[in-house]
């Protein structure tokens, strides 16, 4: 509901802690709420702290995600989901948001937050190693699926302003028994114990 608020009365963000704090309104309390839904494996050794953290990051990335996915569009509606101050550490400002060239300088800003939301996502994967089994396979679709936006992005050379990145239906489809694979392994916990039995 803050989140809802938020939108209603704010549509630019001076740094990354403001936008953060969004993220975290709009979609990391919905990876904290799943995670007694989920249920943690019964065979892991990690703290349930870092379970929850997990899931806050795997929320995060996937808002970032869309943050980054619909820049032209949010523009369009008069709103910038970006930290301003990032933007002018590249040379970047609002008016370059909406007039929506794709230009080294914005190449440059978007590398980087691509690499900040890979960052939540990898954070995330430590999380869903530690759910239990029959949960690990959506969640780890859900990851997979939503970190591959982000090369869909690179893909159109980062023009996020009028070109929408997708994952094809054809790379969902493969991203199933992946997701499926990685669901089996055993979690992190017990990799890094040494207490899973050889």
């Amino acid at each position: 509901i803050e989140g809802m608020r938020m939108d209603l009365k704010k549509s630019r963000y001076k740094n990354f802690d403001e936008l953060y704090l969004y993220c975290y309104y709009v979609a990391g309390t919905v990876g904290l709420m799943s995670v007694p839904v989920m249920g943690i494996a019964p065979e892991s050794r990690a703290s349930t702290e870092s379970v929850y953290n997990g899931a806050l990051a795997l929320g995060i990335a996937n808002q970032l995600t869309n943050i980054l996915r619909d820049v032209g569009e949010d523009a369009r509606r008069g709103r910038i989901y970006l930290p301003l101050d990032e933007l002018a550490q590249y040379g970047l400002s609002e008016d370059d948001i909406f007039h929506g060239k794709v230009t080294d300088k914005w190449r440059s800003f978007m590398k980087n937050q691509i690499k900040r939301a890979r960052m939540f996502f990898s954070e995330a994967e430590k999380g869903v190693t530690e759910l239990s089994q029959a949960s690990r396979w959506p969640v780890w679709a859900s990851l997979l699926l939503y970190s591959q936006i982000l090369d869909e992005i690179e893909a159109n050379d980062y023009n996020n302003f009028t070109k929408r990145a997708y994952v094809s239906k054809m790379k969902k489809l493969m991203s199933l028994p992946m997701a499926y694979g990685k669901s089996l392994l055993m979690p992190v916990s017990l990799q890094q114990s040494g207490l899973a039995k050889v």
